[in-house]
């Protein structure tokens, strides 16, 4: 008996083994159509990031509409002309630095050159009249006495 039920058993699981031709195609589209569905979530995800990029550059980059399918030649534009722009903007700051140096050394130098002429090129004539002068406005009661004596301690200084 108990053999008689394991071969009835095993005919029921062998028929139910095999499926109807409909079943079959029915779960190969139902597995297709997810896998399809996920393709367009992902799809619709990107075509998100993509639009946000678009945007972006038109508004903000390129101030107009462009071709999509021209963007990648739009970036390598975009870059080289930021890359050569950097590069101008690079090469010359070594050179305008030494320059620059060399313009302040020789500033320094030339002013120091100015001072020594005026104090060399000071004659007797205009020593003596900018004392008078000092002396009228000592006696004119302009000047103090302390004024008088700090000014004409300057121009003696002055005398080669």
């Amino acid at each position: 008996m108990v053999l008689l039920l394991l071969a009835v058993f095993q005919g029921f699981s062998q028929k139910k083994k095999k499926q109807d031709p409909k079943d079959i195609k029915i779960d190969s589209l139902t597995k297709a159509t997810s896998m399809l569905t996920r393709k367009a979530d992902s799809l619709g995800k990107s075509q998100t990031v993509y639009y946000g990029l678009y945007t972006t550059i038109k508004e903000k980059v390129l101030l107009h509409d462009f071709n999509p399918a021209k963007l990648s030649q739009i970036i390598d534009s975009i870059r080289v002309s930021r890359d050569s722009t950097t590069s101008l903007l690079a090469a010359p700051i070594a050179p305008l630095n030494d320059s620059l140096s060399r313009l302040r050394k020789e500033n320094v130098m030339l002013k120091a050159k100015v001072d020594s002429l005026t104090v060399d090129k000071v004659d007797k004539a205009t020593v003596v009249a900018d004392l008078k002068e000092l002396k009228v406005l000592l006696d004119s009661k302009i000047l103090t006495q302390a004024e008088y004596d700090a000014k004409k301690k300057k121009l003696l200084e002055k005398w080669p």
